[in-house]
Formats: C-alpha cells, sequence, structure tokens
C-alpha cells in the first residue's frame, strides 16, 4: 500500500518528501483502523458489561427465589411438624376416650350386675313380705270381719277361682255366712295399695262368676288417697295391718 501510495505522491513531491508522506499517512490510517476496532471492542465490552449486570440482576432475583422458596419450605416443614404434634395428641386423646368407653363400659357391667343382683333381693325380700302379709291377712281380715259383719267363717286361704277367660289365684278367699246370707270375700294383699292396684283387682273381681254375694276387699300397711277413694265408690273395703277396717 505504501508503495503505491508514494508512487502516486512522488508525482507531485519529492521522493523525501513522497515518502514522508506516505509514513504519515499510513501511521494515521493504522490509527483510524486501531480506533475503529477499539470503538468496537468497547461496544462489546459495554454489551458484555450489560449481558453480565442482566445475568447479576438474574442471579439476584434467582437468588431471592431460591431464599423464598427455602422460607417457604421451613414454613412448611413447621406446618407439618404441627401437624404431626396434633394428629399424635388426637391419637393420645382417642386413647383416652377408648380408654374411658371400656372403663364406662366396665362401670356399666357392674352396675347391671349390682341392679339384677338387687333386684333378686328386692324379689325375695318382696316374695318374703308378701308371704309375710298374705299370712298376716289369713289372722287378721277373718276377726275383722266376724266383728264388722258378724260373719261366720267357713273358709279362709289362698284359692284359685276360674275367671271369664282363665283363672286367677287370689291371696285372700274367704266364704261364710253374712245375716244368714253367703257371701264370697276376695282378697289383694299388698303392702302399698294404689289406684291402678284397685282398678285391675276391681275388674278381675268382676270377671267372677259365683252363686254368692261376692265383695272385694283390700289388705295392706298403707293406701292412697285416690286408691281409697276408688274404693269406697266401688263398694269395696280395706283393712290394714294395724287393724284399722273402712268401707
Amino acid at each position: 500500500m505504501t508503495s503505491a501510495l508514494e508512487e502516486k505522491l512522488r508525482t507531485a513531491f519529492s521522493p523525501e518528501q513522497a515518502h514522508l508522506l506516505a509514513e504519515v499517512i499510513r501511521e494515521a490510517y493504522d490509527d483510524l483502523v486501531k480506533a475503529k476496532d477499539f470503538n468496537e471492542l468497547k461496544a462489546i465490552v459495554a454489551d458484555l458489561a450489560q449481558a453480565q449486570k442482566r445475568t447479576e440482576e438474574r442471579v439476584d432475583q434467582l437468588t431471592v427465589t431460591v431464599a423464598e422458596l427455602a422460607e417457604a419450605q421451613k414454613r412448611t416443614e413447621e406446618r407439618v411438624d404441627q401437624l404431626t404434634v396434633t394428629v399424635a395428641e388426637l391419637a393420645e386423646a382417642q386413647k383416652r376416650t377408648e380408654e374411658r368407653v371400656d372403663q364406662l363400659a366396665a362401670a356399666q357391667e357392674r352396675t347391671e350386675r349390682a341392679v339384677k343382683q338387687l333386684a333378686r333381693q328386692v324379689g325375695g325380700l318382696s316374695e318374703a313380705l308378701g308371704g309375710s302379709l298374705e299370712d298376716l291377712a289369713l289372722e287378721v281380715v277373718p276377726e275383722i270381719l266376724e266383728y264388722r259383719w258378724g260373719m261366720e267363717i267357713e273358709f279362709c286361704d289362698r284359692d284359685t277361682l276360674p275367671l271369664g277367660n282363665g283363672e286367677y289365684e287370689f291371696d285372700l278367699v274367704i266364704r261364710g255366712q253374712v245375716a244368714g246370707r253367703p257371701v264370697l270375700v276376695l282378697g289383694e294383699v299388698k303392702s302399698n295399695i294404689t289406684e291402678s292396684e284397685v282398678e285391675r283387682f276391681l275388674n278381675l273381681v268382676a270377671q267372677v262368676e259365683a252363686p254368692e254375694e261376692i265383695r272385694p276387699l283390700f289388705f295392706g300397711y298403707r293406701v292412697e288417697r285416690a286408691a281409697k277413694a276408688l274404693i269406697r265408690d266401688r263398694d269395696a273395703v280395706m283393712v290394714t295391718t294395724r287393724g284399722k277396717y273402712f268401707p
């Protein structure tokens, strides 16, 4: 390139001047090329720096995201730990509940056994008491009727009589004469005479068919006020264990 440029310069300048001008022009050209390459390099470096900045920003964003994920993971693990504790507590509560149910079932079983035993005892006592009351009625009632009615006693005991649809064992059956007329006394012996007991027994007596005059009688320790009123309304009589008589 310099040789061609010098040849052209020599047409207007001396060889020395042409050589000098060619050198100056070459150096200026080289500087220009270098400057152009430097500017491009600067642009490339700037682009790289920008790309590096974006990369660092992205890395920072990823770092933040990773930190947030780590924090979320930590909270999740804490929540899982809480749930694990809750499940364990529920399991323990369930275990205690089952144990309590078993205890209640055992207590219920013991209570049922005690109730059955008490029922047997009460039943036995009732039978013993009922028998004693019936025996007492067999002793007391005939004397009361002899005194109150002038009744001549012919029979006094427990007895089974036919009904319209079967038969029934009466606690107290007394046959005899009152003023020359045959009378049949049918008695119900209870420790406590209630209105419902009176109604039930009077309905039974109404089913008995006998040639004698039938008179219902109740014997016991106590009598309810309503039962007493019903006895009087239905022309029955009541004798207490103390020998008290009322129509």
